[in-house]
């Protein structure tokens, strides 16, 4: 019994002298700070009452000021090719999505009888050429002979071969008008595309009867190409024909263009600018209707990159960015002018600038801060000379 005892005892003092150990010899570990936060708490020190805030430093650099909107292609021309003439459709030697050139038949008219009134339409000017030539000998004669005549009977000589001479002269000019009408009649049996393109719908099949304005296909441009957007108000300052643009489609490599309408009047409701960019589409990848991103290239000006998340409004609604300058926080009114993979692109910022990054929200225009570098966080205070 008394050795049960003396083992209790001996385990309760050793447990004891091991729980004593942990809070004598091994004193409360204090997590070490990290240098920023030793560093901001020197810097508080230093300042007293003033709000800390945190800045980088930021060098302007040259950028291609752009303008960017979504927009779609769009064929330049379409056209739907109709008769003047009524009869058959005797050919059609075009389907829907045939490439055509300029010139290429598309819908021949049946000639029926025409044929034979433009042959009969030349043999009447060649006879009216007769007779008027025929008349012009009669008048002179009538005229340099009978000189032994009263005055009078010359006088109705003259006037009766005038008369002659006029009315060959008027049955000449309207067999001529007879005959260039046959001859356009003829041109026109055959329909022939305008200019290069795709068929994109057919409307006259073969053994079909015509009339005048019935159409024959409909016939659309497809180089160049069209892209048009619409530009905000606050966007088409500096959009001009000629300034140099970028179409980028999914699934196909961008395309150099140019601006070639900016829209005068702005569209009801909407408040905003039409305007097209013409681009070179000769292999015809590209067609009609597909959703595009426009880049248009404007002037070059000074700018700085940043993030969008630094981004405040002020009290009027303007966008801006706000700074550090001579230890008071000033509102920078900023203009973006692009945007990468990297942050947005802006203007109106001093070409040097301390840019406050951490604490723009909490700070107001005019106050006192202290600020505190990103690249001074990165070592001690005491570390940097």
């Amino acid at each position: 019994m008394k050795k049960t005892y003396l083992l209790a005892g001996l385990f309760a003092v050793c447990l004891g002298l091991w729980m004593g150990s942990g809070l004598l010899g091994g004193s409360t570990i204090a997590e070490e700070s990290s240098i920023a936060e030793r560093n901001l708490d020197t810097l508080g020190q230093a300042g007293l009452d003033a709000t800390r805030v945190r800045t980088t430093a930021k060098i302007a650099t040259y950028k291609t000021r752009t303008v960017q909107i979504s927009g779609k292609t769009s064929h330049k021309r379409e056209v739907l090719v109709q008769t003047q003439l009524d009869g058959l459709i005797e050919a059609r030697p075009v389907e829907r999505g045939d490439f055509v050139e300029a010139g290429d038949l598309l819908c021949q008219i049946s000639t029926e009888d025409r044929q034979a009134r433009l042959v009969e339409a030349q043999a009447q000017v060649e006879q009216s050429k007769l007779l008027y030539t025929s008349n012009q000998k009669l008048s002179k004669q009538g005229l340099l002979s009978d000189a032994r005549l009263s005055e009078s009977r010359a006088q109705l000589k003259l006037a009766e071969a005038n008369l002659l001479k006029s009315e060959s002269r008027a049955q000449l000019k309207l067999a001529e008008a007879n005959l260039l009408k046959r001859q356009l009649e003829s041109d026109r049996l055959q329909l022939t595309a305008p200019f290069s393109g795709f068929v994109e719908t057919v409307h006259a099949e073969v053994g079909q009867f015509v009339t005048p304005g019935m159409a024959c296909a409909t016939l659309v441009e497809l180089n160049p190409l069209l892209v048009r957007g619409d530009l905000s108000e606050s966007k088409v300052r500096g959009v001009e024909v000629g300034r140099a643009a970028t179409i980028s489609v999914d699934g196909f490599e961008p395309l150099s263009g140019r601006v070639s309408f900016v829209s005068h009047v702005a569209k009801m409701g909407t408040k905003t600018f039409e305007i097209e960019i013409q681009v070179n589409n000769d292999s015809y990848q590209l067609s009609s209707g597909l959703s595009a991103d426009i880049e248009i290239s404007l002037d070059q000006t000074l700018a700085h990159r940043v993030s969008p998340g630094l981004l405040i409004l002020n009290d009027e609604g303007r966008p801006g960015l706000r700074s550090v300058v001579q230890d008071r926080v000033v509102f920078n009114p900023i203009e973006i002018i692009g945007e990468d993979e990297f942050g947005i692109w802006v203007a109106g910022l001093p070409n040097e600038v301390e840019l406050i990054t951490v604490g723009q929200h909490g700070v107001s225009d005019g106050e006192r801060v202290l600020s505190v570098s990103e690249a001074s966080l990165a070592r001690p205070i005491n570390e940097q000379g």
